[in-house]
């Protein structure tokens, strides 16, 4: 699968559906970096490319091959050799390494001199009334190369995450036995955390509070993150991952937020028991987004596509071993539901949300369920949580963001006063049977080990209509898809063709997929008035 297009029967359906998607292509994958005034091209470089007859993406492939040679995954692009000849920035050891071999020289040949920064000021010393000599005023020092260098890599990375997930999610799902995926959906699951039969009533899922719970043994600093963390200073690496991507890629909505640590998740026949302890946000953040990190720098070539699965590499994949042991690592909890408008006739239609990869710090760039959420207090205050520990509220809560536009119940205020609206209308038709909520299980997503508690909301068409009339063209985290080209609109028939259609677009979470095809196989149950 390539980046820069798409396959005939993707593109054509996504036509049929008037689904507007624009493809990535290449360039928009690797961050440019603005050359410094001091800059001076690199004729040296130049001269032994020209002098062979190579084109600056020959000189790109060559290099990731010498790489892949040496064990190492590489990601080298034509725009990186331009970059190098212009004097605009200056390669990594690796890449001065890769350079000379390929062009049998030796590293000083190359013509890589550091560029030494004349700083900036004043042209004389400012002089105090007695003649002594203060201070002279330098400007900004230049970051190192070698640091510039490995930010813009893991950087490139990183957007390939994005860009590849869908492929990279199934790549990632092979690595385990066929009995731990969720068919091909790219997720992973013990086999008991899937519902077989009906569907689980959301109000036989119970939680509890685990106080037996320590700290994970894997929490993203240990020597097998390494790679993953790109360097801060010249000798120093960042210490998390979250740090990284505070400093290198801040998304819009990046704040870390006390939530609760899935420990243990049991499913027997019509009910479950989920049991909780305390984390924060970048907890997760570290753990998971590294093992999507290394494996998108494992398995994305030439930043065009997705190489077949290997381990090699794989250190902290390795490392947290078996997916489900949920005491090896921090494992967050996202509430993830499908929502169903159910009409008098028994149709429905379901909304679905084109998440945004500027906006979000995960799962940026595919299509999603509405809502979605991790499940977390509605304020960071101590002693105000309790009343934020149920699994319905959350949802609520999400529904209020989502749909409404309502600001997220975030700060060190109060938490989220469930009496309001439009909480209080969505209590009210939940207890009145016209808003059902079930759960379809509990899986993670094979790229990440993110996992999910899958749900299916039906809302009958009146009360939606009716909680529901605001509901936004676009939230924080992206916008609400619309589909048809003639009269495009929200609301998605729920029908098995176009969930076929919508998963040949390529784009559809895992998650999204999982559920669609799980509600449409217990539709009898969720469509019934």
């Amino acid at each position: 699968m390539h980046a820069s297009s798409e396959s005939t029967d993707a593109a054509l359906t996504r036509h049929r559906l008037g689904i507007s998607v624009t493809p990535a292509r290449n360039g928009q994958n690797v961050p440019m970096a603005t050359a410094s005034r001091s800059s001076r091209p690199n004729t040296a470089l130049y001269n032994l490319r020209d002098a062979r007859g190579e084109s600056q993406e020959d000189v790109a492939a060559a290099l990731n091959q010498l790489s892949g040679e040496r064990g190492r995954a590489t990601a080298v692009t034509g725009n990186h050799v331009s970059r190098w000849e212009r004097g605009a920035n200056y390669p990594s050891p690796l890449y001065r390494q890769l350079l000379a071999e390929h062009f049998g020289v030796t590293v000083a040949d190359l013509g890589l001199v550091r560029q030494r920064s004349v700083p900036t000021g004043h042209s004389a010393p400012m002089v105090g009334p007695a003649g002594d000599v203060l201070i002279f005023s330098d400007g900004e020092p230049d970051e190192d190369p070698d640091v510039v260098a490995s930010k813009e890599e893991w950087l490139l990375v990183r957007k390939q995450i994005n860009a590849f997930h869908t492929p990279l999610m199934h790549a990632a799902a092979e690595l385990y036995p066929e009995a731990a995926r969720v068919g091909t959906t790219g997720l992973l699951a013990d086999p008991s955390w899937i519902v077989d039969g009906p569907l689980i009533d959301l109000a036989e899922v119970k939680i509890e509070i685990d106080e037996t719970a320590g700290p994970a043994p894997i929490d993203g600093t240990g020597p097998e993150t390494e790679l993953v963390r790109p360097l801060r200073s010249p000798n120093a690496r960042y210490e998390r991952y979250s740090h990284a991507v505070r400093d290198v890629a801040r998304p819009r909505l990046f704040e870390n937020r006390p939530s609760w640590r899935l420990t243990s998740a049991t499913f027997d026949g019509g009910s479950a028991r989920l049991s909780f302890g305390d984390m924060t946000y970048f907890d997760a953040m570290d753990v998971s987004e590294a093992i999507a990190h290394e494996t998108a720098a494992g398995l994305v070539v030439n930043g065009t596509s997705v190489a077949p699965p290997t381990w090699r590499g794989l250190k902290l994949r390795k490392a947290v071993g078996d997916p489900f042991d949920l005491q090896r690592r921090a494992q967050i909890l996202s509430i993830n539901t499908l929502t169903i408008r159910l009409d008098k006739s028994g149709s429905g239609t379901v909304i679905l949300h084109n998440r945004s990869a500027a906006n979000v710090a995960t799962s940026g760039g595919i299509i999603g369920v509405m809502p979605a959420g991790v499940f977390q207090p509605s304020t960071i205050r101590a002693g105000q949580r309790g009343d934020d520990f149920d699994l319905w509220r959350n949802i609520m809560r999400e529904y209020s963001e989502e749909y409404l536009g309502n600001a997220e119940h975030a700060g060190d205020g109060y938490g989220a006063d469930y009496s309001t609206e439009p909480f209080a209308s969505l209590k009210q038709a939940r207890s009145d049977g016209r808003f059902r909520v079930y759960c379809a299980g509990l899986a993670l997503g094979a790229l990440d080990l993110w996992a999910g508690l899958e749900t299916i909301a039906v809302i009958e068409a009146e009360v939606f209509d009716d909680i529901f009339a605001g509901l936004v063209d676009a939230n924080e985290e992206g916008t609400v898809l619309r589909i048809g080209a003639a009269v495009p609109t929200v609301h998605v028939p729920f029908t098995e063709q176009v969930i076929d259609e919508l998963h040949g677009t390529g784009r559809l979470a895992p998650e999204t997929t999982f559920s669609l095809r799980a509600a449409w196989q217990h539709r009898a149950q969720l469509l019934a008035r």
